[in-house]
């Protein structure tokens, strides 16, 4: 069998073994497939890659192999790619998953290429298909280290800015109420100075943690920089942002942070909060951001462990 191209009558046998040895050893799943798309032929790598073995999957539809929500979709792209002139494509358009059935029910992501058999009476289809779960979670890792602080695991400056844009666009667009609070910790040099940075930065995560536990599921967390972390509260508006940030406050207060070096002392940590409430038409998010972070040094000024709003 020679898959894809004509071969001299002198090197067939030579090369119908070759591919032979191709196909058999090949890391990724080959099925051949009839025109009405049933499976006449899988490599050992495809009876591994969806854990079904060689004679229970010939002979069936390629359906088999297929999710049920990408069922109607792959057949309209395979029938499209069998009546058309093609005689190779790429399954999948940029951005949009290809999905496998693994005999036990559990999806996981491939890419497939489709071939034409230019030999034999019936037309035959070849579909090589490459598990690509790795790829995928790589891609999502470098996505996550892109936006996120690395100390702490939420959103990062630049990726927070960008979320702010969003929610101030939707905020305009749809007239919902939305406020950003800036979250300082109070004295964090001393800290710093007294325990050292590792210490440091223990207590960041502490007071991340802490914050985290006090915010809605839509609420947005990012580190601004150093000690100072930023906060969306979507639908929110200043009165009622200003309450959940003084609840805040006072856990700060009422909790305190241990750790070993400091052989069990415990370091009474507080923090100092600006809030503002987005005014559509009239800002940016460059703009309420500024404001917050006006708000917050009024907080700071007044003595610290305290919450300021843009009314105040």
């Amino acid at each position: 069998m020679v898959i894809g191209a004509h071969v001299d009558v002198g090197l067939e046998f030579q090369n119908a073994a070759l591919c032979r040895d191709i196909i058999e050893h090949c890391a990724d799943a080959i099925l051949i497939l009839s025109a009405d798309q049933r499976i006449t032929y899988i490599n050992k790598a495809a009876e591994i890659m969806f854990g079904r073995p060689i004679e229970a999957s010939i002979g069936k539809p390629l359906d088999i192999l297929i999710p049920a929500g990408f069922k109607a979709r792959h057949r309209a792209l395979f029938d499209g790619f069998r009546d058309s002139s093609e005689m190779a494509k790429f399954m999948g358009r940029r951005g949009v998953d290809i999905l496998g059935l693994r005999a036990d029910g559990t999806e996981f992501p491939v890419s497939i290429s489709i071939l034409k058999s230019l030999s034999g009476a019936d037309a035959k289809l070849v579909a090589i298909v490459r598990d690509v779960s790795e790829h995928k979670k790589l891609e999502g890792d470098l996505r996550k280290l892109a936006s996120t602080d690395s100390l702490t695991g939420i959103l990062n400056r630049r990726t927070f800015l960008q979320r702010t844009e969003e929610e101030c666009a939707r905020s305009l667009r749809h007239g919902n109420s939305l406020s950003l609070a800036m979250v300082d910790i109070d004295h964090f040099k001393r800290i710093n100075d007294r325990f050292g940075h590792q210490v440091g930065d223990q207590a960041i995560r502490h007071v991340v943690g802490i914050v985290v536990s006090g915010l809605r599921k839509p609420d947005v967390l990012g580190r601004w920089g150093g000690e100072e972390f930023t906060v969306i509260l979507p639908e929110t508006d200043e009165k009622a942002a200003v309450i959940t940030m003084e609840r805040l406050r006072q856990r700060f207060e009422d909790t305190a942070f241990v750790h070993e070096a400091s052989l069990n002392e415990p370091i009474n940590l507080t923090v100092s909060i600006g809030v503002v409430e987005f005014r559509p038409g009239q800002e940016t998010a460059d703009d309420l951001i500024n404001r917050a972070d006006r708000a917050l040094y009024a907080a700071k000024h007044a003595g610290r462990n305290k919450v300021c709003s843009a009314t105040d």
